[in-house]
């Protein structure tokens, strides 16, 4: 195998490595076993690369180990039962390290595998990682798909942007960077055919679930965030009816009726959502779908059309009940908009799933307190409190290498149900007892659990809440 080029027969392994179950979406990268309110999810951006891959006349394979709870010895024997000529790799910066020994376990099985990784790990540390990493060939920065097109034709890797590689053992290259894509509609569709969707369910009524990105982008610069490095600062949206076609498709080929709306705002462009809604209504199609937004961007027309067009429930990221925290962190909210972006949800009928914020460099017992507090006063039909994790690229990473709370290029390993850090005034520990009393005061409570419950819509429903409570009732008891 030329190790400086695929071309278009080319076998290629797109891999979810057998390293714990993420959400490994660039901008979202977080472990799941821990956490409430966050469900396994389709490898979404490695559909993507794998959909790309085939439009360039390769044969893809694709498989998630973590999610079929399959392990290395798994891995080895379809290693060497497709004998690919390529492998890309999936990666979380939590879980580089473990990840990226999936390319050091192709290597021993065939050198001249190509190995390839994609991850927003790689928009900052590429080189470095090339460097930790000697049987990693190449890291894909940016947006891949193009990438992956180019690759899978059979362009030299010289003249691929967006890939940083390895010409020689000893010589790392950095192509120049790849250009954000104005044209979604020209990306092809995930290749969900190549994975078993069986595997990927929502978690209140078991059914069918899936991921459709909808727009990419964000023009707000919150300081712990990807959106930015990941997907650009401008809200880039895919037309109506390419949305609809991709809908179509999982309804009728997969069988799919549940999805997560991907973006990074969905709600920003009001003219859009009212226009994605209509074409859902007419076209006669029973889904429903969940989406996320910000508190900023609330409307009751919108969610009005969201609602009769099968939206259930939308994810807020308030990140916190504190305003000086909220200033500091660059959110450009205020407080009193998350209890009308709540209030309004719950009028339109829809359900909401807000996320709040702890492990911030300068939180304190108080500060955390308080956020338990405004949780409760805000009344969320669910809620998360994830730890900070300090994004190497972000600028809460360099505050925390400012502050000491980090040694220049450490990456932590422990993420979001864990804390990543220490703060300026409180342990590791005193995070960990800190999260489980914050989780216990907020869900234990007889009128959250009643309210729970109530919401349920069948019997069905409600043993899937009923099965969620009890197995958040036993981590906390373990803790």
């Amino acid at each position: 195998m030329d190790l400086t080029r695929l071309n278009p027969k080319s076998r290629v392994f797109c891999v979810v490595p057998p390293t714990g179950r993420f959400i490994r979406e660039d901008r979202c990268q977080t472990p799941i076993d821990k956490l409430r309110t966050v469900a396994l999810r389709p490898p979404i951006d490695l559909l993507y690369a794998a959909g790309s891959f085939e439009a360039a006349g390769c044969e893809v394979r694709l498989k998630d180990y973590p999610g079929e709870e399959h392990g290395w010895d798994e891995f080895e024997a379809d290693l060497r039962a497709f004998k690919p000529h390529a492998v890309l790799l999936s990666i979380t910066t939590p879980s580089l390290e473990k990840d990226l020994e999936a390319a050091s376990a192709a290597k021993r099985i065939d050198p001249s595998i190509l190995t390839m990784a994609k991850g927003a790990h790689f928009n900052t540390l590429d080189v470095r990682a090339l460097e930790e990493h000697p049987d990693l060939d190449v890291v894909l920065r940016g947006e891949y798909e193009n990438t992956c097109r180019e690759l899978g034709e059979g362009r030299p890797l010289a003249e691929v942007a967006g890939i940083t590689w390895r010409p020689e053992p000893r010589r790392i290259a950095r192509n120049d960077d790849r250009p954000f894509e104005m044209d979604l509609d020209s990306i092809p569709f995930p290749a969900r055919h190549l994975a078993k969707n069986e595997l990927y369910r929502r978690p209140d009524t078991g059914e069918l679930q899936t991921t459709l990105v909808t727009n990419r982008g964000c023009p707000f610069h919150c300081i712990y965030c990807l959106a930015n490095q990941v997907s650009g600062t401008k809200n880039r949206y895919r037309s109506v009816g390419n949305v609809m076609a991709e809908i179509r498709q999982c309804v009728e080929r997969h069988g799919i009726r549940s999805f997560l709306f991907r973006s990074d705002l969905f709600t920003q462009n009001k003219k859009w959502v009212i226009e994605l809604c209509q074409a859902i209504m007419k076209s006669g199609m029973k889904i429903e779908w969940a989406c996320n937004s910000r508190v900023d961007t609330m409307n009751p027309e919108v969610l009005g059309w969201m609602k009769k067009a099968g939206c259930w429930i939308v994810a807020l990221g308030v990140e916190s009940g504190d305003q000086g925290t909220l200033d500091r962190i660059e959110k450009q909210t205020t407080v009193e908009m998350a209890f009308n972006a709540v209030r309004m949800l719950r009028e339109a009928g829809l359900k909401s799933s807000v996320y709040l914020l702890m492990g911030l460099p300068w939180d304190t017992e108080e500060l955390i307190d308080k956020q338990v507090a405004f949780g409760r006063a805000l009344k969320p039909d669910f809620l998360e409190f994830f730890y900070t994790y300090p994004f190497p690229g972000t600028k809460l990473y360099d505050l925390c290498v400012a502050e000491g709370l980090l040694k220049a290029g450490e990456i932590p390993r422990d993420a979001y149900a864990e804390p990543a850090m220490p703060g300026m005034y409180l342990t590791l520990d005193e995070l960990k007892r800190l999260r489980n009393r914050a989780v216990r005061r907020f869900y234990l409570r007889p009128g959250q659990i009643i309210r729970t419950l109530r919401a349920a819509r069948n019997p069905r429903e409600l043993l899937n809440y009923m099965k969620a409570g009890f197995g958040q009732l036993r981590a906390l008891m373990k803790n």
